[in-house]
């Protein structure tokens, strides 16, 4: 918008000052807040109420350096919940379900990693099962649902995801016609007591955080149109 500023020179303070509102906008604490408050997953009513026995964890939370060293990345709170979901009984075994998404160069699969670290902290292997075939959501649902029917196990299933990713993740698994209970975590924002920093102060940090929103947006607009994912 600024460059085209320089383009259109009788048009440039119009351009000038459409680009100052989206600033305003894009970086304003409240709209970013009410915005993922609306879209993202709502947490579980009862945090005791007895779940599936299985859960699908879905990966995107773990990176490869070029050597093949894998990190944790922000949404690591996938496994936090899978693993104290496991070491407290509230579930017996755990699908991972996620290959490597790059399409740029050879990378291992992300759910051995997942499955090794959590064999690192004391989950038996026995409570571990891993899909690694999948490159995204539509292939997460897809080759879990080959996996539990060749191995015929019965749902429903609990599904663990980010929050901001459950709602294009629940229309997927729908479509597949995985039956499951929704179980979000690593929640982007959560309830605060609002004060000026988090609803007037603008923040730059918000420009990217919106890019991860609109993102999910149309991966699901997207997914609705092609019918690998639920309408409703």
């Amino acid at each position: 918008m600024l460059f085209a500023s320089w383009l259109l020179p009788k048009k440039r303070k119009l351009l000038l000052s459409i680009s100052l509102l989206l600033l305003l906008v894009f970086t304003n604490p409240w709209l970013y807040r009410r915005a993922m408050f609306f879209y993202q997953e709502k947490p579980l009513l009862d945090s005791s109420a007895s779940l599936p026995t299985t859960a699908i964890v879905l990966t995107g939370m773990a990176g490869f350096d070029s050597t093949g060293k894998g990190y944790f990345g922000a949404a690591a709170d996938r496994f936090i919940q899978s693993a104290q979901l496991l070491h407290s009984g509230r579930i017996k075994r755990l699908i991972i379900s996620g290959g490597s998404g790059n399409l740029w160069r050879k990378e291992r699969k992300e759910a051995l990693f997942i499955r090794e670290q959590l064999l690192k902290i004391g989950i038996p292997d026995s409570a571990l099962l891993v899909e690694t075939e999948s490159r995204n959501t539509y292939e997460n649902a897809l080759f879990t649902g080959k996996l539990i029917d060749n191995l015929h196990i019965k749902g429903p299933f609990l599904l663990i995801t980010s929050a901001l990713h459950m709602p294009r993740s629940k229309k997927v698994f729908l479509a597949v016609g995985i039956p499951f209970l929704a179980y979000p975590c690593d929640y982007r924002v959560y309830p605060q007591s609002n004060d000026f920093n988090n609803t007037l102060l603008p923040h730059i940090d918000y420009l990217k955080d919106w890019e991860y929103l609109i993102k999910e947006w149309v991966g699901t607009i997207a997914y609705v149109l092609t019918g690998k994912a639920s309408f409703s």
